[in-house]
């Protein structure tokens, strides 16, 4: 139900935000999950929503040099997509990923190579959730669509805010 899909999305942003504001020595690391896909977000028996696999992750500019691309490419966003430096904005468009497929049962980005799926990240058109599932209210939708925009300045600014945003559709 979309009230479920809203509630664990909310419970990955928060794990997200936790994350992406980690220090070491009162310095911040600039994580970045980087792997945000359905096969990370895990749900215990009791109902507690866990995000697993940091293995990827990228704390600043240590890990990976630009132009390296790390992760499943259908969960990319557009500038990890492209090679481009990645920041928090990256995890919210992957998780506004995640929510869109739960909320329709399908797949977001399909292609039938790599390079395909890459070029649809970055400039298939993505259909509101909506309209495929009537069951989703706007404010969902809203929220889903916003969280997927290609302009990281368009998209939430952090995974706060997309978790404020999700808890109110809860």
């Amino acid at each position: 139900p979309p009230t479920l899909v809203a509630h664990i999305g909310s419970e990955v942003a928060r794990g997200l935000h936790y994350a992406h504001r980690l220090k070491e020595g009162g310095q911040p690391l600039h994580l970045v999950h980087r792997d945000v896909t359905p096969h990370n977000v895990l749900l215990s028996f009791e109902g507690a929503v866990k995000l697993t696999d940091f293995g990827i992750a990228k704390a600043g500019n240590r890990l990976t040099s630009p132009g390296m691309l790390k992760g499943k490419f259908a969960y990319m966003s557009p500038e990890q997509a492209r090679g481009d430096e990645v920041d928090a904005r990256t995890d919210v468009f992957a998780l506004g990923i995640v929510l869109w497929e739960m909320l329709t049962g399908g797949r977001l980005f399909v292609g039938d190579s790599d390079v395909a799926t890459l070029r649809a990240v970055q400039h298939s058109v993505i259909v509101p959730p909506a309209r495929l599932n009537p069951a989703v209210r706007p404010e969902l939708d809203a929220v889903v669509m916003r969280a997927l925009e290609r302009d990281p300045v368009r998209r939430y600014q952090t995974a706060q805010e997309l978790e404020r945003a999700l808890r109110e559709c809860v």
